[in-house]
């Protein structure tokens, strides 16, 4: 593979989201089936994904879609974090509208809730996307450091969260020793996936009929 277009990027993006709506793992299924479910949102979702496959396209060799990609990957994790963070912690109610505030200031709590849900559901559709081209274009370190990332960065947003909710309420937060720490690691990991040295080197030999 020499690099991929912008009509095979789009392609391949269509393809996951409509093959994921329908199997697979269950958050997954769950993220592509509402995005679908909502036509006004699945347009909005095309038209930004579209134009971040513009700037995979723009790149045309094949080390720098690469970067491209992971560069989109990871602002997709960042996008994701709150409502991953909301579920994988079960927070909710007063917790849940404390943590809103820290994001959204003074807004409704159920109308900040419903704007995080829309650009989860919009950025988990494209890393979804952006990681199957990685698959695609054979770049699994790259993969494998993204997934590092999300849980690295997860708990640093985690830690930030939960230390933001004890200012808010007057109180100490016993681990904010510990968030500089958790930060610089999941610094250390984002600074790798950027590394062009951590390419692969060559495309392989199986992924080439995949490719247009």
């Amino acid at each position: 593979m020499v690099y991929l277009t912008h009509s095979r990027l789009m392609r391949e993006s269509e393809k996951t989201v409509h093959e994921r709506a329908v199997g697979g793992d269950d958050i997954p299924r769950r993220v592509c089936a509402q995005l679908l479910s909502d036509p006004p949102r699945y347009t909005l979702w095309h038209a930004r994904h579209e134009h971040s496959m513009s700037k995979v396209a723009a790149a045309r060799r094949r080390e720098r879609q690469l970067l491209a990609l992971r560069s989109i990957s990871l602002a997709q994790i960042h996008r994701t974090a709150l409502i991953r963070y909301f579920r994988d912690y079960r927070i909710a109610r007063a917790a849940r509208d404390l943590t809103l505030r820290e994001f959204y200031g003074v807004m409704d709590a159920r109308r900040a809730a419903l704007a995080e849900h829309r650009t989860y559901l919009i950025a988990a559709s494209s890393q979804l996307c952006a990681m199957d081209l990685l698959e695609l274009a054979d770049d699994m370190k790259g993969i494998d450091l993204l997934r590092e990332y999300e849980t690295a960065f997860g708990q640093f947003f985690a830690m930030f969260c939960d230390r933001s909710r004890a200012t808010q309420l007057g109180a100490s937060y016993l681990l904010s020793g510990l968030v500089p720490e958790v930060r610089a690691n999941a610094e250390q990991v984002r600074k790798s996936i950027l590394a062009g040295h951590l390419l692969p080197s060559q495309p392989v030999a199986r992924k080439v009929a995949r490719t247009s």
